[in-house]
C-alpha cells in the first residue's frame, strides 16, 4: 500500500510534465491582419511569466495565471477557428497549417499561413427603403459603414445590416420584415455583390402619453413636469432613440429614483400605428440634508474635507432644484499646523492650503426647452493658498444648452469680486500686484463629447473650446453697479482634446491620450492685471504628476499662475487582472494599472513659450474601481526639469534611486486623471 501512494505521488508530476507548456504562439505569413487580432481568435494562449504562475499556485488562482499547456485536440479547433476568422476577413482562398516545435521541453507553435487575394465589395443594392424621407435616404448613404471597393469582411457586412435596422425603427418604422440579405460572390469569388432588401411595413407615431407613479414613491409630482422633459409627443413620428433619450432627460432632473418608457399597446389604421406610451416614474424625498466627510482632488491636490449641505429637488414646483452647501477642505494636512488657523494670524500662516465655500445654487431645468436649463448661483469663498490668502464673492447666472446628441454649449456670465491678499516672507519673488478688483466675465464653451463612459471611457473623443471675455461690460458702463474698483480686460482661449481607444490587444490594454492649451492676453487699457482666479496652473494630479500641485512653472511664481498653458499626456490602463475573482477584500477585476507620460508648462505669456522650458514627467500608478469613480493613486517622476541646472536637466544625469526616484510626487484622487 505504501508502494502504491509513493508511486502516485510520483507520478503526479510526470503526468504534469507530460503535457508541455506552450512557450511561444508565432504566425508566419500573416500580413494584412495582425497577430493581436489572430491571438484573439484562438484559443491556445502562451504561458504566462513565472512569477504569474508562482502567483497562481502559491498565493491564489485569482491573482496569477495558470500555466498554458498544449493540447492536440484545441490546436485542430485553433486551425478550423483561424481558416473561418480569415473567410470573414474576406480571404476566401487562404490556407492555414500548424507546425509544433519543441524547445527545451516546452512547445513553440507556429501557424503558417498563405493569405492569398482578399475579396472586395463591387456592388451594395438596398431596397424597399424608396418610402422614406428624403433626409432619412441621404443618411443612409452619408453614414454608410461598408463601400464599393472595400474588402468584404462579413462582420462589417453585418454591422451595416444592424444600422439599417436602427436607422428604421428611429424613424418610424420597428416591424421592418427582412426579405432578403445576401452577399453573393463573382469572378471566382475576388468581388461580392451585397444585397439588403426591405418590407418596412406601416409608419409607427407615438400615441398618447400617460404618467404613471410607482406606488412606492416618496413624494407626489405633477404629470406635467414628466411630459415636458420627455423629447416625444403624442403624434410624433416613433423612435426609439428618442424614448432612450427620454429616460436620460428625466433622470438627469434628480427628482426620481427610477424611471421606466415602455409601450402600452398598439392603436392600428390603414396607414399608421400609433403606439401609446406609458411613463412609469419613482421619485425621491424631495428635501435632503446631507453631511459630507471625504476628500477630493480639487485644483489636482488631496484634499480632506467636510461640509454641510441641504437640498430641495422640486424648489416651488417644476422640478426646478435648491441647494446650498458650507464646505471646509484642507490640502497641506501633512505640513499644516491645523491649530493655527483658528489662531490671530492664522491667515498668515505659509504652511496651509486651505478653503472655505459657501455656495447658494438653484437649477431651472427647462428653459424654454427641455434641452436647456439655467443655473443661478451666489458664493463666497476664503481660499488659502501658501503665499497669499484669496476672498471670492462671486455670483453666477449660466445657461447650459444640449445643441446636439453629443453636443453642449455652456454660457456662463460671472460677477467676481476679489480681494487677494500677499503672506509676505523674506524671499518673496512675486510680481504680481494684489488689488482688490471687480470683474465682470463672460465665458462661452463649445463642448463635444462622444464617449462611452465619463467615468470610466474606453472609446470615444472629448473636444470643446472655451472663449472667455472680462471688462467689456464695465468698460462700456463706466463700473459695475457704481462702483470704482479695478476691473480687468481680457481675452481667453483653451482649446481642449480627450481620445480614448482600444489597440485590440488581448491583454486588456486601454490607451488615453489629451492636449490641453490655453492662453490670455489683456487688451484695451486693462486697469488690472488678468485675476489669479482666472490664471492657468500646472502640476499636480491631473496635470504634470512629477510636480505638485501648482509648483511647476516657467515663471516667477507658479502658485500665482501663468497667462500661456500648454499639457499634454498619455496614458496606457491595463487590466491585470481579467476574469479574476475576489483576493481578501477586492474584487481584483476592479484592479488596474496605469503607465503614463506628461509634457508641458505655463508661461507669463504665450510670446515667451519656449519647447526647452516644456517640463516632462512620466511614472506609473493604480486605479481601483469603486461606485464613486476609480480610487486613482499615482507616482510621477520628473524626466526633464526646465529650471534645472542645463547639465541635470534631463533623468539620464540623475541617479536614478538617489535623486528621481528619491524626488518622485505621490498623487491620490478619485476619477482617471482625464
Amino acid at each position: 500500500m505504501r508502494f502504491l501512494i509513493l508511486l502516485f505521488f510520483a507520478a503526479a508530476p510526470l503526468a504534469a510534465q507530460s503535457r508541455p507548456e506552450i512557450d511561444r504562439i508565432i504566425f508566419d505569413g500573416a500580413n494584412e491582419i495582425g497577430p493581436d487580432r489572430l491571438r484573439g481568435a484562438i484559443q491556445s494562449q502562451e504561458t504566462p511569466w513565472g512569477v504569474w504562475k508562482w502567483l497562481y499556485q502559491n498565493v491564489s488562482e485569482n491573482i496569477g495565471n495558470p500555466p498554458q499547456y498544449h493540447d492536440p485536440v484545441l490546436l485542430e479547433s485553433d486551425l478550423w477557428s483561424l481558416r473561418r476568422f480569415y473567410e470573414d476577413q474576406g480571404f476566401y482562398s487562404a490556407k492555414v497549417d500548424a507546425a509544433v516545435q519543441t524547445v527545451d521541453g516546452d512547445v513553440r507553435i507556429t501557424f503558417h499561413i498563405a493569405e492569398g487575394v482578399r475579396s472586395t465589395i463591387d456592388k451594395i443594392t438596398i431596397r424597399g427603403i424608396e418610402s422614406l424621407p428624403n433626409r432619412v435616404q441621404q443618411q443612409i448613404i452619408d453614414d454608410a459603414l461598408i463601400n464599393t471597393g472595400d474588402p468584404f469582411v462579413y462582420p462589417n457586412v453585418a454591422a451595416e445590416f444592424r444600422r439599417l435596422i436602427g436607422i428604421f425603427s428611429n424613424n418610424g418604422f420597428v416591424n421592418v420584415q427582412t426579405k432578403a440579405k445576401t452577399a453573393t460572390p463573382k469572378d471566382g469569388g475576388t468581388k461580392f455583390d451585397v444585397l439588403f432588401d426591405f418590407d418596412l411595413g406601416k409608419e409607427h407615431r407615438f400615441g398618447n402619453v400617460e404618467v404613471v407613479q410607482d406606488t412606492s414613491s416618496v413624494e407626489v409630482i405633477d404629470p406635467d413636469i414628466v411630459t415636458r422633459h420627455i423629447d416625444f409627443q403624442s403624434g410624433d413620428v416613433y423612435s426609439v432613440l428618442k424614448k432612450q433619450e427620454s429616460e436620460k432627460l428625466l433622470n438627469r432632473l434628480g427628482i426620481f429614483d427610477a424611471t421606466r418608457i415602455e409601450n402600452a399597446g398598439v392603436d392600428s389604421s390603414d396607414r399608421v400605428v400609433l403606439i401609446p406610451m406609458r411613463v412609469t416614474v419613482r421619485t425621491r424625498a424631495y428635501q435632503e440634508l446631507t453631511p459630507e466627510i471625504g476628500f477630493n482632488d480639487e485644483d489636482y491636490a488631496f484634499n480632506v474635507l467636510a461640509g454641510l449641505g441641504y437640498s430641495h429637488r422640486n424648489f416651488f414646483g417644476g422640478a426646478r432644484n435648491f441647494n446650498t452647501l458650507l464646505r471646509f477642505s484642507v490640502r497641506s494636512i501633512q505640513d499644516a499646523r491645523i491649530y493655527r488657523l483658528f489662531s490671530k494670524d492664522g491667515l498668515q500662516d505659509s504652511s496651509l492650503v486651505s478653503k472655505v465655500e459657501l455656495t447658494t445654487q438653484i437649477t431651472q431645468p427647462y428653459f424654454f426647452s427641455n434641452k436647456v436649463s439655467l443655473t443661478g448661483s451666489l458664493s463666497w469663498i476664503l481660499d488659502k493658498q501658501k503665499d497669499y490668502y484669496l476672498p471670492i464673492i462671486r455670483s453666477k447666472v449660466g445657461v447650459t444648452a444640449q445643441t446636439a446628441l453629443f453636443t453642449r454649449l455652456f454660457v456662463d456670465w460671472n460677477l467676481e469680486w476679489i480681494d487677494p491678499t500677499s503672506v509676505s516672507t523674506q524671499q518673496d519673488t512675486s510680481i504680481r500686484n494684489f488689488e482688490r478688483q471687480f470683474n465682470s466675465i463672460l465665458t462661452t464653451t463649445l463642448q463635444r463629447d462622444d464617449r462611452d463612459d465619463i467615468f470610466m471611457p474606453s472609446y470615444g473623443t472629448l473636444h470643446s473650446i472655451t472663449v472667455e471675455e472680462a471688462g467689456f461690460l464695465p468698460h462700456a458702463f463706466g463700473g459695475l453697479f457704481g462702483t470704482r474698483l479695478p476691473y480687468a480686460q481680457y481675452l481667453k482661449l483653451i482649446l481642449t482634446g480627450q481620445w480614448y481607444w482600444d489597440p485590440g490587444a488581448p491583454r486588456g490594454a486601454l490607451w488615453a491620450a489629451r492636449v490641453r492649451v490655453g492662453a490670455a492676453d489683456r487688451y484695451g487699457r486693462s486697469q488690472a492685471p488678468i485675476p489669479i482666479t482666472r490664471t492657468f496652473f500646472a502640476g499636480g494630479s491631473g496635470s504634470i504628476r512629477g510636480w505638485k500641485a501648482r509648483e511647476l512653472g516657467a515663471v516667477p511664481k507658479p502658485s500665482e499662475g501663468g497667462n500661456a498653458l500648454l499639457e499634454t499626456s498619455l496614458e496606457d490602463r491595463i487590466a491585470l487582472f481579467q476574469n479574476a475573482g475576489e483576493f481578501l477584500f477586492m474584487d481584483l477585476q476592479k484592479l488596474s494599472l496605469v503607465v503614463f507620460a506628461d509634457a508641458g508648462n505655463i508661461w507669463t505669456d504665450r510670446k515667451r513659450m519656449r519647447i526647452s522650458e516644456v517640463a516632462v514627467a512620466s511614472g506609473f500608478g493604480i486605479r481601483y474601481v469603486t461606485v464613486a469613480g476609480p480610487i486613482r493613486l499615482d507616482f510621477g517622476m520628473k524626466m526633464y526639469d526646465p529650471v534645472a541646472p542645463p547639465n541635470r536637466r534631463w533623468v539620464t544625469s540623475k541617479r536614478f534611486f538617489g535623486e528621481t526616484f528619491s524626488g518622485g510626487v505621490i498623487h491620490l484622487g478619485i476619477g482617471h486623471a482625464f
